[in-house]
């Protein structure tokens, strides 16, 4: 990218119109750069409609488990149907300083400092994981919550010492775009302004870990913008 490109050279943004760009650099300039020290500020971001920082979350009695087959993740649910719904979630301040939707049987089962990470291995299970994973890699400096690949490296060089914004968005819906038992690919929408901007996370399944990673393989994760949320599902 250009260096006269406002979003700087870690940013690429694809398929968006020109009068939308200002909406995509808010955002897109939110989730990647790792956090730095800096003196503490109140959080601006709005309060979502379920408690912070509460109580974990009940698990649904009817949702069964799995048995750790490796890593140190405990057992969740093995629920492997679609979401056509959110997962119930309890939103938790993520260290670093975003929301983030927990579940009891979905995951983050474990909260070690900036890595959330412990998932179920269910399509709802890489829905809670892929923007947890993406902000324990960018803004939590995690690298191990990506999975091994020349571009995780890069990446990880490129975000390490970029600036902490102030504020961060409310991820407010989903849509699930590929799921397999080893892979799965999840939008993420987040409302700007009177827009809403969304990316494309891809994860996939670490048998030693047990559990989800990011999946930087193709590259960085790209915002575009969007008017039409019909085929989103909103978060609870």
């Amino acid at each position: 990218m250009a260096e006269t490109d406002p979003l700087g050279r870690n940013w690429k943004l694809w398929g968006g119109v020109l009068a939308f760009i200002a909406a995509v650099v808010i955002v897109g300039l939110i989730f990647f750069p790792r956090n730095t020290p800096q003196p503490e500020a109140t959080p601006t971001d709005p309060a979502p409609s379920v408690p912070v920082d509460s109580a974990s979350p009940s698990s649904s009695p009817s949702a069964s488990t799995s048995k750790p087959a490796s890593g140190d993740c405990p057992a969740l649910s093995t629920d492997n149907s679609f979401p056509n719904e959110a997962p119930a979630s309890e939103w938790k301040r993520h260290p670093a300083g975003m929301l983030l939707p927990v579940n009891a049987d979905h995951g983050p089962a474990k909260k070690d400092g900036d890595f959330w990470r412990c998932f179920s291995h269910t399509p709802s299970g890489a829905v809670m994981s892929g923007i947890t994973l993406l902000f324990d890699f960018s803004s939590g400096g995690v690298l191990d919550a990506a999975a091994d690949s020349p571009q995780r490296e890069t990446l990880f060089e490129e975000w390490k010492n970029a600036e902490t914004p102030a504020e961060f968005p409310l991820i407010s819906g989903f849509r699930v775009m590929d799921s397999s038992d080893q892979t799965a690919s999840i939008e993420y929408l987040a409302p700007v302004a009177d827009q809403y901007a969304y990316t494309r996370v891809d994860v996939l399944w670490d048998e030693k870990a047990n559990d989800w990673r990011l999946d930087l393989s193709n590259g960085e994760p790209a915002w575009d913008t969007t008017l039409d949320t019909s085929s989103y599902t909103d978060f609870k």
